[in-house]
């Protein structure tokens, strides 16, 4: 009787899962090959700020191992304010008058604008967008 109930309970949890996923994407203001689009770009950029990261950190470290031995001065680097990094970290939210696809796309963009990328009236989080604020879609572990 009991594992006939667990069976059951499985099976009312897939079938929820698979209505609240179907519908959700039914409601999404974004086309299916869209959002195709979308995780490949953010796939790409991903790769390439890690792979920006990694360059960068790796100058500024020899440059200040250099400067140890060497009992100098570091030349001046541009690496970005705290500020910077916790704009491009923070939640995305969609708003369909601005398309942005990640944060740092967000904060490129307004930057020339102004200096703010805080929500503006209109944005709003998208549960089928959800995969924007994912920290590593098929990446190595590492960044």
């Amino acid at each position: 009787m009991f594992p006939v109930l667990g069976w059951i309970l499985i099976a009312v949890v897939i079938i929820f899962l698979l209505i609240f996923t179907s519908v959700s994407r039914c409601l999404s203001p974004v086309s299916f090959l869209q959002l195709k689009f979308w995780k490949i770009y953010l796939e790409q950029e991903q790769q390439i700020l890690k792979s920006q990261a990694t360059e960068h950190a790796t100058e500024l470290a020899k440059e200040n191992i250099k400067c140890f031995f060497e009992c100098a001065h570091p030349k001046e680097s541009n690496t970005p304010s705290i500020k910077d990094w916790q704009q491009i970290s923070s939640l995305y939210t969609f708003n369909p008058k601005e398309q942005y696809y990640s944060m740092l796309h967000k904060y490129v963009n307004r930057k020339e604008k102004s200096h703010s990328i805080r929500s503006n009236e209109g944005d709003a989080v998208i549960p089928v967008l959800g995969f924007v604020d994912t920290p590593g879609m098929n990446i190595t572990a590492g960044l």
